[in-house]
């Protein structure tokens, strides 16, 4: 039985200086594609999405019926009951946004924190990926093409 005799080279256990080892132990410049590895971009900090402020509806709905489960209104500061917190882009037309949101149903109001991503497909379509997984899209609607009382609504000022 052959016996293995392991010498210990300190440079050689630290992966983190990016550095390999020959045959006898030596440390050598790191060539493989693990150690090239550049660490990954930093996310860029936003103040808001760059959509179209207004209503929105989900893509199964319509604008001239949709429902307060479908219906979306993109402010400045937040889409429906739900304030930015913080915006992050975490890719060309992707985004992670941490917000707080409002949930004026029972009967004490009540807040709750929620972290989900957006891709802006267009100035005026987006996709939604929930923190609990389900994916939705959403398009403008023109607020005259909605029904009351949303087509009469004043939302200046929350888009303006």
């Amino acid at each position: 039985m052959a016996k293995h005799v392991l010498r210990w080279a300190p440079a050689c256990t630290l992966p983190l200086l990016l550095v390999a080892c020959d045959a006898a132990g030596e440390a050598q410049p790191a060539t493989t594609a693990a150690a090239m590895q550049t660490a990954p971009d930093a996310v860029e900090v936003v103040d808001t999405l760059p959509l179209r402020r207004g209503f929105y509806v989900r893509n199964d709905d319509t604008c001239a019926a949709p429902s307060n489960a479908t219906l979306a209104l993109v402010r400045r500061d937040g889409i429906t009951s739900c304030d930015f917190t913080a915006i992050q882009r975490i890719g060309e037309s992707r985004y992670r946004v941490q917000e707080t949101c409002k949930d004026h149903q029972g009967p004490a109001p009540s807040t709750y924190e929620l972290t989900q991503e957006y891709e802006i497909l267009a100035e005026d379509r987006y996709r939604v990926t929930y923190e609990y997984g389900e994916t939705v899209e959403f398009g403008f609607c023109p607020q005259q093409s909605l029904p009351e009382p949303w087509k009469t609504n004043d939302i200046s000022d929350l888009i303006d």
